[in-house]
Formats: structure tokens, C-alpha cells, sequence
């Protein structure tokens, strides 16, 4: 698969155990009550990782510039986390009409110019949105696998792709515009996540976490061990652009 990356970012949300839409009063609730459980006196050595990342979460949320920022960068996030997926139905939008196998066809329409050679070469898989302005898959292998590599090939940009057939469902309904949620001047209208690949991994893992909630299981037995082990992760260099405030406002 073409455009996918490595790194995901750390959710400060996560790190403090609040929504998107909390309020400073909420962020400064739960920070008190975090800094208190794993306070280095209380949780000793390991605590004070985890001090550290839970002062970088508060100082960047409790800034309105700052958490305006960090949300226009996790947007695709953001909007997830206020409709709370409730569009998303758990199917995918094109139709599988090919033979059963484990791969179907996504086109990335955020890398998509529109050119229509795939519609042009196989016009029984793939279509044009012209409200978009790009292609997509409208019938999962409509074409012969020959006649589909062809259009695959004949894609000036790379923006089509074969994914594991479990993962369709959630790259169909990413890619399609969503809601934007931000604060002030960064709120309003749609958008597509930048990284359709990033978005879906974010998002097959806020449901299983949602699943582990339900369920009382996971990798992780408490609230420290997931403030401890993406201390750890950030610590790898795994962010794309992160904070350092160095003023704490309590």
C-alpha cells in the first residue's frame, strides 16, 4: 500500500481522560487529580514520566492558541471523537460483485487529480464523483483483474491502491468529508483527514478501545500504565511536531 505512515501522534486528550469538548475547568479537574495519583512521592521513579507528559497535555489544551493548533492538526480526530462514528455504518459503500478474496480496491481521493483514466480503462469498477471532482471504487472487481491493473497503472498520481478487504469499510467512510470540529476560527465546514491510511489506523484503534472499555479487558491495566507507555512512545521521536510549553498555569 502506497501513502501510509509509520507515526501516529500521542492524543493529549487520551493523556488526561477528557473529550474534545471539555472545559478548562474540566482539563484543570482531571490534571489535579492525575498529578496527585502519579506524583513521583506517590508512584516513585516512574511518576515523574509521567508528570512530565501529563504538564505537556494541561499547558497545551488550557492555551486557546495552542489547543486550536493541536486540534486543526488532529482534526480528523477531533470530528471523530465529537460525532462519536455515528455515520459510520460498518459496511462498505461500493458494491463487491468480483470473486472472494481478501483485497479489495480504494482510490485515495485526496491524491486523486481526476484525470478518469481508471473510469476510462475500467469503467465497471471505478466511477467519477463530479461534485469531488475524483474517482472511486463504486463496484469491487466489476472488471477483470487484468483490466483493473491496467487502470491501476495507468494512474499518474499512485492514488489507487489495494487494501485488505476488512479495512474498506473504514477508508470508504474517511475519505468522504467530514465534519470539521476546532475551536473558534478553526471551526466550521468539511474536510478530509490529510492521511486517510493514519485516520483509519486512529480509528480501528479508538474502537477497540472503545470495545475494551465495554469489555473491562486491554494491553493496558490501568490509567498509568497508558500515560507511562506513550511517555515512552514520544520519547522514540514518534511526533511529527510537538509542544514544550515551559510555563504551567494552575
Amino acid at each position: 500500500m502506497n501513502g501510509s505512515s509509520s507515526g501516529e501522534m500521542l492524543d493529549y486528550y487520551d493523556v488526561l481522560g477528557v473529550s474534545v469538548n471539555s472545559s478548562p475547568a474540566e482539563i484543570r479537574k482531571a490534571y489535579r487529580m492525575l498529578q496527585k495519583k502519579h506524583h513521583p512521592d506517590v508512584a516513585g521513579e516512574k511518576g515523574h514520566a509521567m508528570t512530565l507528559l501529563l504538564n505537556e497535555a494541561y499547558a497545551t489544551l488550557m492555551d486557546d492558541s495552542l489547543r486550536g493548533t493541536y486540534n486543526e492538526a488532529h482534526s480528523h480526530k477531533a470530528a471523530m471523537r465529537a460525532a462519536g462514528h455515528t455515520m459510520f455504518s460498518g459496511s462498505p459503500f461500493s458494491q463487491w460483485v468480483g470473486p472472494d478474496r481478501p483485497q479489495g480496491i480504494f482510490v485515495d481521493e485526496n491524491v486523486c487529480i481526476g484525470c478518469r483514466e481508471c473510469v476510462y480503462a475500467a469503467c465497471k469498477t471505478f466511477s467519477m464523483d463530479d461534485a469531488e471532482g475524483t474517482a472511486r471504487v463504486t463496484r469491487q472487481w466489476g472488471d477483470p483483474e487484468p483490466t483493473i491493473k491496467q487502470a491501476i497503472e495507468l494512474c499518474p498520481v499512485n492514488c489507487i491502491h489495494y487494501v485488505e478487504r476488512e479495512d474498506l469499510a473504514v477508508l470508504e467512510y474517511l475519505i468522504r468529508p467530514q465534519q470539521k470540529q476546532g475551536n473558534g476560527v478553526y471551526g466550521g465546514g468539511w474536510e478530509r483527514p490529510k492521511n486517510v491510511f493514519m485516520a483509519a489506523r486512529t480509528f480501528k484503534r479508538q474502537m477497540e478501545d472503545k470495545k475494551t472499555r465495554a469489555t473491562g479487558a486491554g494491553p493496558f491495566h490501568s490509567h498509568t500504565d497508558l500515560i507511562f507507555y506513550s511517555f515512552l512512545y514520544l520519547q522514540r521521536g514518534a511526533f511529527s511536531f510537538m509542544f514544550f510549553p515551559s510555563k504551567i498555569v494552575f
